[in-house]
């Protein structure tokens, strides 16, 4: 059985349970209805040129919320289960109470699950779901809409600083079979507030795994949002992750895109600047091997004057690995005093490793300041040769020139063990 007709079976399944008059089912009844009428996307659509789901589309994933012991062994040797952080920790989309750890909350901070404060805190919900990543047009969306699992709810309100980072971790456990899983997190920092949150991903199991995920992210005037997301899932895993950020007025936005394992990870990265003086920094770094696919697609929206966007990813690529980045620089016409840099730059260890790289700007205001670039090349022979001249072997010169090279996303994390692992990646990769 091919995933839609299991997905088809699946919403099925829901509405006989569903209570019709509920709001929120009405929602995922039409994003269901916008899902089925677009179909998966294929390499037919321009946004997807590079991507092909075919490979996940004729594959038999479900959707379980059964889970093994390994998920657990998973985290417990991962570096997240020392950190210092509020934790919510979901398996196939289920949240685990017993690898979760919330406590000490600021009062009036929320740091909970979806499914549990859609009803409890419903004014919240309501205000924000739905509000930022749209469904129209995009059936990635429309699908983790109308089935989605779980997820985080985080809400710090007006004049809070959360002072611990927010770990959401999610775990695909594909021991028993292959495993579908559609987290959706919406996270709210409301104005004067700030808050860090970290994402990451990790799987387990012989079976293969796709996790569709949405982050839905409303930053208040004068706030400022640390954002980290850590792509790690082992195996024949698949993803696909879009998160929509809503900025308003004097807002800071640091975030910080590490892909580091999946055989298939395309990252949708988009920002909405709707208040003047808004700050945001998109940086990223993929680490390739074997042939892993990593598509990064972006897109910053200065809708307001006098803002200021700083975009930068870098990959490193090896063996038979690809990679894709389409950064897309929209400034609307009142969006004048724009300032908006964008660079992709990328080093290829290998013949075979291949980048597909596009940098876009759209300008329709007139006083800008925007640039953008794109570079591919190697390892500099020079000062390779002048590293190894001085004793030190091949292998550690080309470490310390790539931890270099990823220096500069490096000094954009404030968590030292997510500096440490970025380094242990490079080296684990060579």
């Amino acid at each position: 059985m091919s995933m839609l007709k299991n997905i088809q079976e699946d919403f099925k399944q829901y509405l006989s349970q569903a209570n019709e008059s509920d709001a929120f089912v009405q929602l995922r009844k039409q994003a269901f209805v916008e899902f089925e009428k677009l179909g998966f996307p294929t390499t037919k659509h321009e946004e997807w040129k590079y991507t092909n789901l075919k490979g996940i589309t004729e594959r038999d994933f479900l959707a379980t919320c059964e889970t093994h012991q390994s998920a657990k062994a998973v985290f417990n040797s991962s570096i997240y289960a020392s950190m210092q952080a509020h934790k919510l920790v979901f398996v196939n989309g289920t949240l685990s109470n017993e690898l979760s750890e919330v406590k000490d909350i600021e009062a009036g901070v929320l740091i909970g699950t979806l499914a549990k404060n859609r009803t409890s805190h419903e004014a919240i919900f309501k205000n924000h779901f739905g509000k930022y990543a749209k469904v129209e047009g995009e059936a990635m969306n429309a699908l983790n809409t109308a089935l989605l699992s779980d997820g985080a709810m985080i809400y710090v309100p007006t004049d809070h600083l959360v002072s611990k980072p927010i770990l959401i971790l999610n775990i695909a456990d594909a021991t028993q079979q292959n495993v579908l899983a559609q987290p959706r997190n919406l996270i709210v920092v409301e104005a004067n507030a700030s808050a860090t949150i970290v994402e990451v991903y990790l799987s387990t199991g012989a079976n293969a795994s796709f996790t569709n995920c949405v982050n839905e992210v409303y930053v208040g005037a004068n706030a400022h949002l640390e954002h980290y997301k850590i792509q790690q899932q082992v195996g024949e895993s698949y993803q696909n992750n879009y998160t929509q950020l809503f900025q308003e007025g004097n807002t800071t936005i640091n975030h910080v895109t590490l892909t580091l394992e999946g055989t298939m990870v395309r990252n949708n990265l988009h920002f909405y600047m709707n208040g003047e003086q808004c700050n945001s920094v998109l940086y990223g770094l993929y680490i390739t091997d074997h042939k892993q696919h990593v598509d990064n697609h972006t897109r910053v929206d200065h809708a307001k004057p006098n803002c200021f966007s700083d975009e930068k990813y870098k990959g490193v690529l090896k063996d038979q690995s690809t990679a894709v980045f389409n950064g897309k620089i929209l400034v609307h016409l009142d969006a004048q005093k724009t300032n908006a840099y964008q660079r992709n730059q990328n080093i290829l260890l290998s013949d075979e490793a291949t980048v597909n790289t596009k940098p876009q700007l759209e300008i329709f205001a007139d006083d800008v300041k925007c640039t953008h670039g794109a570079t591919i090349g190697q390892l500099d022979e020079e000062p390779l040769f002048y590293l190894r001249s001085r004793g030190i072997p091949e292998r550690e010169a080309k470490k310390i020139l790539l931890n270099a090279f990823a220096d500069d996303i490096a000094e954009k994390i404030k968590i030292p063990e997510l500096v440490a692992l970025l380094e242990q990646q490079i080296d684990a990769k060579l």
